[in-house]
């Protein structure tokens, strides 16, 4: 009996312990999973800066970054008086540049006070509308007439004055931006909830955040803004070439008044097709004077226009259209049996000014189809 002692001392311990419970697991910590934008590093802090790399929101972070900026968007395309400027500079083929060398492609300075507004454009794009780049087109319109300084592909505006143009004018002196359509594309194009918070800096004496994103969102930002990347076509095939966006971010500035005040889209890659295609874009649009009082008012001296009906006729054969008689560079190619207008017409009858459905510009008399009777109603320029 003593024997058997020990081994019913073991059986027992280990029944005895079976019989307890096990001790609680620990607990398993919930992973978080954190999204880093790619937006480059902090480097510079005036506009046309990159920021520094910034966290994604989300939950109930995310829904507030979206109430804010659907408001403030709101808010901003309601104001009817402001001041706009805009800059786009870019540099290789794929962002509209010439070369590979930085260049400015617009520069546009516009004031706004419901119907009525005056504006600046200088633009090298300017040319395929038969208007010289470097003056570009400066122009007014209150109480229902539109004033402009010459030279201008219109009949008799020829000199560098003010013209009282009329209620009639021509669409490319009407302003080519408005606030209200560019935010309302901008806001239908960005992931408004994804926008992260970055830097703070006074615009107008107001505090102002920038709100984000990265270079994913970029091309949809430069296409609301109406200045896509267009990738060049590949060699021997009709495929695009894909774009490779190395660098980029959007910024929408909203300043304590709930007003946005800036926005900025900056882009540089290449094609990846062919690396070595590089190109880069700046787009950047600062608003101030947001419902202040701005005036417009008309110039002081004018010369009068006598409006004559501008003549109509059709191209009887394709052929380029060019930026000054003879020799101009090419700006635009005519189609057969496209309708031109005639704008004036050189002193040897050989040239004609026409507005065309691809550009403005110069082009053969031998293109047209214009008849005697036609041809003596069409100014002609003395030194074109």
């Amino acid at each position: 009996m003593h024997r058997h002692l020990p081994v019913l001392i073991v059986i027992a311990a280990i029944l005895t312990g079976a019989a307890l419970p096990e001790p609680a697991a620990e607990p398993v910590m919930a992973q978080t999973i954190i999204t880093v934008t790619p937006t480059p590093p902090r480097q510079l802090s005036a506009p046309g800066s990159t920021p520094r790399p910034t966290v994604a929101p989300s939950g109930a972070l995310a829904n507030e970054t979206a109430r804010l900026l659907e408001a403030a968007l709101e808010r901003t395309s309601a104001v009817s008086a402001y001041q706009m400027n805009i800059s786009i500079r870019a540099a290789g083929t794929v962002a509209g540049a010439r070369s590979a060398r930085e260049e400015t492609l617009m520069d546009y300075t516009g004031e706004y006070n419901g119907a009525n507004f005056a504006f600046v454009l200088r633009s090298p794009e300017l040319l395929r509308q038969g208007i010289d780049p470097t003056t570009g087109i400066t122009a007014v319109r209150t109480s229902n007439v539109t004033y402009a300084v010459g030279p201008l592909p219109i009949h008799g505006v020829t000199e560098p004055v003010w013209y009282t143009i009329g209620a009639d004018a021509p669409s490319f002196l009407s302003p080519p931006y408005r606030l209200e359509d560019l935010l309302r594309r901008l806001g239908n194009a960005l992931p408004l909830a994804e926008m992260t918070r970055g830097r703070v800096e006074t615009i107008e004496g107001r505090r102002c955040t920038a709100y984000q994103s990265g270079a994913d969102v970029t091309l949809a930002a430069l296409g609301a803004l109406g200045r896509p990347l267009v990738p060049p076509r590949a060699t021997n095939t009709n495929t695009s070439l894909d774009l490779n966006i190395q660098r980029g971010v959007v910024q929408l500035w909203l300043c304590g008044d709930g007003m946005l005040r800036r926005v900025q889209v900056i882009a540089a890659g290449n094609v990846r097709q062919q690396p070595s295609n590089m190109f880069s874009t700046t787009v950047l649009i600062e608003v101030s004077q947001l419902n202040s009082r701005v005036m417009i008012t008309s110039p002081v001296q004018t010369r009068s226009l006598r409006r004559t009906p501008e003549p109509t006729v059709a191209a009887r054969r394709a052929g380029p259209i060019r930026s000054a008689p003879g020799a101009g560079s090419i700006v635009g190619q005519m189609n057969a049996q496209d309708a031109v207008i005639i704008i004036e017409r050189s002193a040897d009858q050989r040239w004609y000014r026409v507005r065309a459905p691809a550009a403005t510009g110069w082009v053969s008399a031998s293109l047209l189809s214009v008849s005697p009777a036609v041809a003596r109603q069409v100014p002609i320029t003395p030194n074109p």
